[in-house]
């Protein structure tokens, strides 16, 4: 998922007072007979460095420093680093917006860690906790229309292609707004507001 122009995060839901259950686990990853720990937590502090430096790797438009501490400052239970081998190789980042929407803000992972389960794992952790700690009744994302790889990535958990948005990146590349209901009574493409 690639920078749009820049938006203001506004009719956010204030963070709840809980946190998510534990401060992180671990998951076993088995993709052509390799297995990898990838663990997965809430990023912290010392985390941020190697998060800006995973924007800059991931991205031709990066989230500036500030913007990250600031998304992780308003959700830090929905701001989640994956660490495999005790490094940090990918992290997650998400909001919950007016009318039960979560919007996944920004989904990276290091380029050499890729076609490894990261992404998936990332994405299944952050939906969890929107769900079971916000509700939210539905999820939200942005991705370059030529980023084929992310687009079967986000169809493969459940992703619809809603919308198709002129210019939306600042190079003039049109974005797909992908959406998906989460289970529950009256959860719809038609009962969220986008």
């Amino acid at each position: 998922m690639e920078r749009g122009r820049c938006r203001r995060f506004v009719h956010l839901y204030p963070a709840p007072k809980r946190r998510a259950p534990g401060h992180g686990h671990s998951v076993r990853h088995i993709r052509h007979g390799m297995i990898a720990m990838i663990r997965l937590r809430p990023a912290k502090d010392e985390d941020m460095g190697r998060v800006i430096e995973l924007e800059r790797l991931c991205f031709k438009h990066p989230y500036p420093p500030p913007v990250l501490y600031m998304l992780r400052g308003l959700y830090p239970e929905l701001f989640i680093v994956a660490e495999v081998g005790g490094r940090v190789v990918g992290y997650v980042s998400a909001v919950v917006r007016r009318g039960g929407v979560g919007h996944i803000v920004s989904l990276c992972v290091d380029p050499g860690y890729r076609r490894r389960g990261i992404g998936r794992a990332l994405m299944e952790e952050v939906e969890r906790r929107l769900r079971g700690l916000f509700e939210v009744r539905m999820l939200r994302l942005e991705v370059r229309v030529s980023n084929k790889p992310a687009i079967n990535l986000y169809q493969s958990l459940g992703y619809q292609v809603v919308e198709r948005v002129p210019g939306y990146y600042p190079d003039g590349e049109d974005a797909y707004v992908m959406v998906k209901p989460t289970r529950g009574k009256g959860n719809t493409l038609e009962s969220a507001e986008l």
